[in-house]
């Protein structure tokens, strides 16, 4: 039969742990149990239990008695008060080197500042969708013959919209545009130019878009539909309750069928007004039929998925590839492939054609970012280099601190809550900076002032908190390393020597940094600034001084061409279908004498006085007629006017060119 060995209460045992102090503990408790042992041996069991418990009572004196966790957090508090105090004196007393790297970490927190609240508002978009994370777009790529092109299309064919949601599993529902809805909407005596676009029913199914008035899965069902913003329908009407009230549009009249509530400001889809998709066979019966449901017709319709939650993304691709290759067998001479988008990546996607609202390309932020994070280094090394270059002043101060029994945590603290109380001054200053700075930022580029807010918000000053005290402690590390290491015999007796490395001077390496980081920041933004110098000062081949472009959103060109002629400053007005320089062009195939040999050529439409008011030089031919040219046979032709580059490619030489011959 085995007798356990009797044990200590083991309450009185979990007492003296909670009560005694931890470096006391384990000798205190190791006699006690030597004294329970031999009085169990002498006493008996029971009493020599009893004798450990008011040992245990007895032995709970000031000196054992751990301190409290508030004590130490209310020692840790008192502390931090002493270094901010001590901080502040230091600044003060140190006008100069304070004001140099408050100005320093200003504009560096300011340039952070902007990042932040261009990513901040960047990140922000499509998310009031209660489905973001199931929505994907459709883009497409375009292959013409051999002819590799890497360029992805934000948009897609119709048809390919269509047999995606008949056809391929794990696709919920499908939310169908058309682009350039833009017409003027007439009542009564109003008539106000609306921006918008064709969509198809399950446009509020996909998206989060409320109706506050309407019915949202048959506002935009029947052909002949209209679906306007709040703002829109108050301009319209004088009151959100326009339900079944009619307008003109064109030659047709529209009904009412839905309000919706006005746009959120971080949306890429834009718009003031909804038409229903189904109008268009209606009204555009021939163009739809024999044109807009062809497979290769990929340039104004757009296609939004909303995808099951389980659905395999992989599996997806697949399905769309087999679809295009099936489709690609429709078309001759191209082949268009088929890729998914998601929603919460539209906004900060590489630029796209025929983009769906305004995006900003990632290339473009990492630029930014990477010019933030060298401006941000170079505050801190100049920080660094400002507190090294007082070394000898504070290393004698740090000496004293020691001598008198200062830890090396202590000091290491001191120098931490300096540097980030500089840099929270810093902050004040870049606040008052980035307000004043604000509106000179978003006018830089229009894309991006009607993309990006820079509004504050509680997140966004967060985050501009939160990059505060990350700079003031990245600045404040090695001035507070190099000083905790100083010891304070040395530095009393002789307070030069101060090595970071045995060859080195701590300072000859912060200097070299810092200047090698400045040197290549000025010269990035030297190059920066000649580059965008050269962007608008570009021979774009033709003038462009003192000419305007208005675009006409759908208005009748004959109508607005008269309103001009009646001002006198205007001398000339021409007519293009594209303007010219701004990035955006339009395209089409040519063919030259072999009709299976054709080239994709960018082209524009414009009238007799385009060449003149653009000062175009014609090296051969003369410009268009005004009037109308017919054949004697009475058929009409087009004329065309052409580069030398097409000249060139077609090796058209020196040869009589028949006008008759080319075929765009």
């Amino acid at each position: 039969m085995t007798v356990n060995n009797p044990k200590p209460p083991r309450l009185a045992e979990k007492f003296l742990s909670w009560y005694c102090k931890p470096s006391l503990l384990e000798d205190l408790q190791g006699d006690l149990n030597e004294y329970f042992d031999r009085n169990v041996k002498t006493k008996g069991v029971r009493q020599a239990k009893l004798i450990y418990i008011l040992d245990v009572f007895k032995f709970m004196r000031l000196y054992t008695i751990r301190k409290p966790e508030f004590v130490n957090t209310l020692i840790n508090w008192i502390m931090l008060g002493s270094y901010v105090k001590t901080s502040g004196r230091n600044i003060m007393r140190n006008k100069l080197f304070s004001f140099i790297n408050i100005a320093g970490l200003s504009v560096s927190l300011l340039v952070g500042m902007l990042l932040i609240g261009l990513l901040n508002d960047i990140h922000s978009y499509d998310q009031f969708h209660e489905k973001k994370n199931h929505i994907y777009r459709v883009i497409s790529n375009y292959q013409y013959l051999d002819q590799v092109d890497e360029q992805w299309y934000a948009s897609s064919a119709p048809k390919a919209g269509k047999l995606i949601k008949e056809s391929v599993p794990g696709v919920q529902d499908a939310a169908l545009f058309h682009s350039w809805a833009n017409n003027d909407l007439k009542t009564g005596d109003k008539v106000i130019p609306l921006q918008g676009h064709w969509a198809n029913e399950a446009l509020f199914t996909v998206f989060t878009f409320p109706l506050v008035q309407g019915n949202a899965a048959t506002a935009l069902k029947e052909p002949f539909s209209l679906v306007l913003t709040e703002d829109v329908a108050i301009k319209v009407f004088g009151t959100t309750d326009a339900i079944n009230k009619t307008v003109t549009m064109g030659e047709h009249e529209y009904t009412i069928t839905g309000v919706a509530k006005n746009l959120p400001e971080f949306s890429h889809i834009k718009f003031e007004m909804l038409v229903s998709l189904s109008t268009r066979p209606v009204t555009e019966k021939e163009q739809y039929e024999k044109y807009e449901l062809s497979w290769d017709n990929m340039w104004q319709g757009y296609t939004y998925l909303l995808l099951a939650p389980d659905t395999d993304l992989t599996t997806l691709q697949q399905n769309l590839d087999n679809l295009a290759v099936e489709q690609n067998k429709t078309i001759k001479n191209a082949k268009i492939t088929l890729k998914l988008q998601p929603l919460n990546d539209i906004a900060l996607s590489p630029q796209m054609n025929n983009a769906f609202g305004t995006t900003m390309n990632i290339k473009d932020v990492w630029i930014a970012g990477v010019l933030a994070i060298i401006v941000i280094i170079s505050a801190c090394f100049n920080y660094t280099n400002l507190s090294i270059a007082r070394a000898l002043k504070r290393a004698r101060e740090i000496g004293v601190r020691k001598s008198i029994g200062a830890t090396k945590r202590q000091v290491f603290s001191q120098f931490m809550v300096e540097s980030v109380l500089i840099a929270l001054a810093g902050l004040v200053i870049a606040s008052v900076l980035f307000v004043v700075i604000k509106p000179f930022f978003l006018s830089i580029d229009s894309s991006v002032q009607s993309m990006i807010k820079l509004n504050l918000s509680l997140v966004s000053v967060l985050y501009f908190i939160a990059l505060t005290l990350a700079t003031g402690l990245l600045a404040g590390f090695l001035p507070a390393v190099f000083f905790t290491r100083i010891e304070a015999i040395k530095v009393l007796r002789s307070g030069m020597d101060l090595k970071l490395f045995k060859n080195l001077n701590m300072r000859k390496v912060l200097i070299v940094s810092q200047f090698t980081v400045s040197l290549a920041f000025i010269a990035a933004t030297v190059i920066g600034y000649k580059q965008y110098k050269h962007f608008i000062s570009f021979d774009l081949g033709f003038a462009t001084e003192n000419i305007i472009n208005v675009r006409l959103q759908g208005n009748k060109p004959e109508l607005i061409r008269k309103e001009f002629e009646s001002i006198p400053e205007i001398e000339m007005i021409s007519q293009s279908k594209v303007t010219a320089g701004i990035g955006y062009y339009y395209g089409g195939s040519m063919k030259y004498k072999n009709p299976l040999d054709s080239s994709h050529i960018n082209h524009n439409t414009i009238d007799a006085n385009y060449i003149p008011l653009h000062k175009h030089k014609l090296i051969a031919g003369k410009n268009f007629n005004p009037a109308k040219r017919d054949e004697p046979s009475g058929e009409k032709i087009g004329e065309a006017i052409v580069s030398e580059n097409i000249l060139d490619h077609f090796k058209i030489g020196d040869e009589k060119r028949d006008r008759r011959n080319y075929s765009p």
